[in-house]
């Protein structure tokens, strides 16, 4: 079964904008870029599915724009906090479910969290990196790049996982991907009626109980693809 792509504005187009855009687009994702500055726009419009030149703050112009739709957007607006602000504040008026927003201090965040914003962040490009896989699968709860090319997150199970062996899921042959541990809570009980914390190199016969964490190695694309397909 196909997974529908996720779609997401990102708002202003500095380098931790430019970092959720493009990380984003280039995972899959449906992502609509928007800034001030038509140079910008022109730039990443290769990079991104749809670039728009407009005001952030312009509630027609969302809404014209379908981004009232879009499961999350992100408000990476940084040298004017005015607009980062109204397009906070717009973004939410309009049904938003989940508005992140940039802030230079902590005056600013208070302020943003007052207004309404889900979550905010002080931004370096790691961060938008790891806001960028965040968004797109709500089970990766961390995930960590060890060298090009390979990464390390942590999973949370779904509850269609619930109940199965490791060796019937087939992670590598499906994802391309390994699962090193499993973490449990300490209050669940395996087999034999322990309570162990992690489960380090699962064998096949290992069953995934409710509550589990997978620590799974892979390239971090196919750990997305993993995470979004449960």
């Amino acid at each position: 079964m196909t997974v529908p792509a996720k779609r997401f504005a990102v708002m202003g187009l500095g380098r931790f904008g430019y970092t959720v855009a493009t990380h984003l687009a280039k995972s899959g994702s449906d992502v609509i870029a928007v800034d001030t500055d038509q140079n910008i726009i022109n730039e990443v419009s290769n990079l991104v599915p749809v670039a728009i030149c407009m005001n952030s703050a312009d509630r027609e112009n969302l809404i014209g724009h379908g981004i009232d739709k879009v499961d999350a957007a992100v408000v990476a607006i940084g040298q004017n906090f005015e607009a980062n602000l109204l397009t906070t504040a717009m973004l939410k008026d309009i049904g938003v479910s989940k508005v992140i927003a940039r802030a230079g201090n902590d005056v600013q965040k208070r302020i943003l969290e007052l207004i309404g914003a889900d979550q905010v962040i002080f931004p370096e490009d790691a961060i938008g990196v790891r806001v960028a896989q965040s968004l797109m699968s709500s089970r990766i709860v961390d995930i960590t790049s060890l060298f090009e090319g390979l990464s390390v997150a942590q999973v949370v199970v779904s509850k269609e996982l619930v109940g199965k062996k490791i060796g019937e899921i087939k992670f590598r042959q499906k994802y391309g991907c390994n699962i090193v541990v499993i973490k449990r809570k300490a209050d669940q009980s395996d087999i034999k009626g322990e309570s162990p914390r992690f489960n380090v190199l699962p064998e096949p016969d290992d069953e995934i109980t409710v509550g589990d964490i997978l620590v799974v190695v892979g390239a971090e694309k196919d750990i997305e693809r993993f995470a979004s397909s449960m």
